[in-house]
């Protein structure tokens, strides 16, 4: 133990004593210190860092503290390469505990400047990092850390801070059982979208900046993040945590935004917990994602007119956002489940406006002329066109669509199929196989004057 405490004090930063003056106290002094700076700093600019280390010593003997704060970056630096080089397991702890002993002297000499008024949380980020990856039996003390230096810098923070924080929160949490590391699950929960927030604050800076190439390091960053969250969140673990975290704070409206989108973004609706919360958050403050949430919800339950009136919301609310073609598909399909198929079709319509490959589309389109072709009924072919033309567009979606959707479009055209008409039906009004046809205009049909081929049943 005493041989560790002599190579520790060793290794500390023994700086002389000196007054205000940044390099020293006379100009014999400031000389000697600028001297030796200069010396390990172009060793270290050659790479030598083991002759850099020498001289950063000697820079430290003869420099006061505060003369350069890049002594203490560097310090780091060199350090590290000694602990490359080391097998010896008492001069490697060592060796350890004086980069974290340089990185508080750091942060203690340089709590602000004036480029970084948060330098000492910007440091602790980097001694956090450090932290993690020389001791990674503690993740839990690292991860304290980058907690401590996030709540300072907030949207500040860089992306390898960000993704560390919930990865060595993780790690922290696999160290813990029963209500410890529930609770810590629950923060990893609501703290995954607060980091999100971040690497979205951080993209529009840095793209604001012209800083385009930094973009790749919060895509990064957020991926990691993505990695962690899908890694914890099952909808099993985070129902029970989150409904507690709300009845606890009950009041709080950010809160219930957080919990709507996580449930949201692991589609975990299927729970007492989701459409209290989405009405909660709708009623204060309207918004696309929270009427799609109650739409749905009130069509689990078959409840048509009010799931399409908030659907119907969610789309006006939307304006283009990225989520608009599904709205309108949902709320397209209501529609057609209350028999709106007028309604159905132009939402289809304004899905292909957006998609024109949509299968999904052109087989709610089918479903809508389908459902109505008895308005269709002429006396003649009438109806029989109506599902003739429905199968047009259930063949174009087993065309376009994937092989789930296409199965579902080509069982909805082998059972439409059936009420073609026969071919004694054609011959009576003097058509053939084959031959084009143009669907009677009568009022409430939804094909009235399109066109189709005769096929038969």
């Amino acid at each position: 133990m005493k041989f560790r405490t002599l190579i520790l004090a060793a290794l500390a930063l023994p700086f002389a004593s000196f007054g205000q003056d940044r390099y020293g106290e006379t100009e014999d002094q400031q000389i000697l210190c600028k001297e030796a700076i200069s010396v390990y700093v172009s060793y270290k600019k050659q790479k030598n860092y083991d002759e850099a280390f020498i001289q950063w010593k000697k820079a430290c003997d003869v420099c006061p503290p505060k003369a350069r704060e890049g002594i203490y970056s560097d310090g780091v630096r060199f350090l590290k390469n000694e602990l490359k080089k080391t097998e010896d397991e008492v001069r490697k702890e060592v060796l350890v505990d004086s980069i974290f002993m340089l990185y508080d002297q750091r942060m203690e000499l340089y709590p602000a400047t004036n480029k970084r008024p948060n330098n000492q949380c910007r440091i602790l980020a980097y001694k956090a990092s450090d932290h993690y990856r020389l001791r990674k039996d503690d993740p839990a003390a690292a991860n304290a850390l980058f907690k401590t230096s996030i709540d300072c810098l907030g949207a500040n923070s860089s992306p390898a801070t960000l993704s560390m924080y919930y990865v060595t929160s993780f790690y922290a949490m696999k160290k813990l059982d029963g209500d410890s590391a529930k609770a810590k699950l629950g923060e990893m929960l609501t703290e995954y979208l607060k980091l999100s927030d971040y690497i979205e604050t951080g993209i529009k800076a840095v793209i604001e900046a012209g800083n385009e190439d930094k973009v790749e390091d919060y895509e990064k960053a957020k991926g990691n993040l993505d990695e962690v969250f899908i890694a914890i969140a099952q909808c099993e673990d985070m129902v029970p945590v989150l409904s507690e975290k709300i009845a606890a704070d009950s009041v709080n409206f950010d809160l219930k935004k957080k919990v709507l989108r996580l449930l949201n973004q692991k589609d975990c609706t299927d729970n007492e917990l989701y459409l209290p919360v989405a009405e909660a958050v709708h009623a204060q403050e309207p918004s696309h994602p929270s009427a799609y949430a109650i739409g749905g919800e009130q069509a689990k339950v078959e409840n048509f007119t009010e799931a399409l009136r908030y659907m119907e919301q969610a789309v006006e609310l939307c304006n283009e956002c990225s989520e608009l073609e599904m709205y309108l598909l949902k709320t397209g399909k209501i529609a057609s489940f209350l028999g709106k198929t007028k309604t159905a079709r132009n939402y289809a319509q304004k899905v292909l406006a957006i998609n024109s490959e949509s299968a999904d589309a052109f087989m709610l389109i089918g479903d809508a002329i389908a459902g109505a072709a008895s308005k269709c009924d002429d006396g003649a072919l009438g109806k029989r066109l109506a599902y003739l033309r429905a199968c047009d567009y259930y063949q174009r979606a087993v065309n376009k669509g994937d092989e789930e959707t296409s199965a579902k479009a080509r069982k909805k055209l082998n059972s439409n199929s059936k009420q073609f008409p026969s071919v004694d039906e054609i011959f009576t009004v003097g058509k053939s196989v084959g031959a084009e046809i143009t669907i009677p205009a009568i009022s409430g049909c939804p094909c009235s004057g399109e066109k189709t081929s005769i096929r038969v049943r």
